[in-house]
């Protein structure tokens, strides 16, 4: 007889020695990420949804998907649950081009999409717009992000 036991999920053991938690198809799920219903109580509403959104470490790991969240008004604590989980998304113009230049594109899931997006415009001097795009996303969700006021500066998070 075996024993599997060693096969078990530790219990949040390893969950913060991760470097991505919640990242990939290959975690498990999005346990370092607890952000509890009651904490929209304590976040102060002196800034606007975007702000918060745009202000995320995750949004900068995602500005594509930051912004079409912004612009479909998500409430800021739902739209930084799905920008933890989410693999990073295209632009338009990236999409297109690897639709022409890549065959069997569209038989990738979108983290695969993702690599070869990256490693074609590695290789081919960002013809494709990955970088571009990406930076571009950065730069216009910084305009999302209110300055620092009074409040701020007395009154803590």
């Amino acid at each position: 007889m075996h024993n599997f036991n060693h096969l078990k999920q530790q219990p949040n053991a390893s969950n913060n020695q991760r470097a991505h938690p919640g990242r990939g198809r290959y975690a498990s799920n999005a346990a370092g990420f607890d952000i509890k219903p009651d904490q929209s109580q304590q976040t102060p509403d002196r800034h606007g949804n975007a702000h918060w959104i745009a202000a995320s470490q995750e949004a900068k790991n995602n500005p594509v998907l930051a912004l079409k969240l912004i612009a479909k008004e998500t409430p800021h604590l739902d739209a930084i649950r799905t920008l933890a989980i989410s693999p990073r998304h295209l632009s338009d113009f990236t999409k297109r081009k690897m639709i022409k230049v890549f065959p069997g594109w569209e038989c990738l899931d979108t983290e695969d999409r993702n690599l070869a997006s990256f490693m074609y415009g590695i290789t081919h001097e960002d013809t494709n717009g990955y970088q571009a795009g990406f930076t571009g996303a950065l730069r216009v969700l910084e305009k999302y992000i209110e300055p620092w006021n009074i409040e701020d500066m007395i009154t803590p998070i």
